[in-house]
């Protein structure tokens, strides 16, 4: 616009030169010369450069929207339009520790977030959020908000801010602490869920830190090294368990086959026992049975 705006005075200014020479009857050479540079002042204000990751939106003089184009390259346009540049690359919603609020066309960036989780406790987060924008829904962001900038000052940034909030009183304190996956994925749900309408594409949520006062750590440690300790007896008690059955299988086991060398043991079986330990004796002195009769060793 401000070329078209440049050009138009230089094409003035070259129109009355020539006019002005034509009507003293001098030569009106001198005068073409601003006609000229008019004319290559009026190819940035006909033209215009579009790098990829971006959507332009055309907007006319009197504020009404013309269209918007989403390929990189040169474009054509009427020399009183302007553009409006978005950005559709992946974009960063950053809110970490004590982070000053700054924004940067589609990316935001600022402190952290407190939430109050199901148990009524109070926590910090530090959330990143990345997400890219539909080029169809640019016409509709900028009819609502104008610039890219305001619009995620007004809204993207607040849902950042406020969606984790709504979600974390789903979960109760010892969840906050032991399944972040679950929390940061229930977030990127209601976030995706949100933004549906305005053509904003969520590509990933993560919640990179949950801080807990020290008084709330302190007792989930506590309740933790309880645990443990309780884990730990019952883990002995089930070896102390496994031990003393192995020793009853142990017992039985032997008691079992006792029991079968016992019941085997009959009177023709030690009989036969008798004989054969006397037939394979090298030296052998029988004594009657129940007698004491001593026996002297040569």
């Amino acid at each position: 616009m401000v070329w078209f705006v440049i050009a138009i005075i230089f094409l003035l200014i070259g129109v009355g030169a020539v006019a002005v020479a034509l009507a003293g009857g001098a030569g009106a050479g001198l005068g073409f010369i601003p006609i000229v540079v008019a004319g290559l002042l009026m190819i940035p204000a006909c033209l215009y450069s579009q790098d990829a990751g971006e959507v332009v939106v055309l907007k006319n003089m009197g504020g009404s929207i013309a269209g918007y184009s989403a390929d990189a390259g040169f474009h054509g346009k009427l020399p009183w339009q302007s553009t409006m540049q978005y950005d559709t690359r992946n974009n960063v919603i950053s809110y970490v520790a004590k982070g000053e609020e700054d924004y940067d066309g589609g990316s935001a960036r600022g402190p952290q977030v407190t939430v109050n989780d199901k148990n009524g406790a109070q926590a910090d987060i530090d959330i990143q959020v990345n997400y890219s924008l539909d080029p169809k829904y640019a016409m509709d962001l900028y009819k609502d908000y104008g610039k890219q900038t305001t619009f995620v000052k007004s809204v993207a940034a607040v849902d950042v801010r406020s969606v984790p909030r709504e979600v974390s009183g789903q979960f109760d304190t010892i969840q906050l602490l032991t399944d972040r996956s679950k929390y940061t994925a229930a977030i990127q749900k209601a976030l995706t869920a949100k933004w549906k309408d305005m053509g904003l594409r969520v590509e990933q949520v993560s919640v990179q830190e949950i801080r807990y006062p020290k008084s709330i750590t302190s007792k989930y440690a506590e309740a933790q090294a309880a645990e443990i300790d309780k884990q730990k007896a019952l883990n002995e008690q089930e070896v102390e368990k496994t031990k003393a059955e192995t020793k009853r299988i142990k017992a039985q086991g032997e008691a079992d086959a006792n029991k079968v060398l016992n019941d085997s043991l009959t009177d023709n079986v030690l009989r036969q026992h008798y004989i054969d330990a006397l037939q394979n004796a090298d030296q052998l002195v029988v004594t009657p049975e129940g007698s004491n009769t001593l026996i002297q060793p040569k």
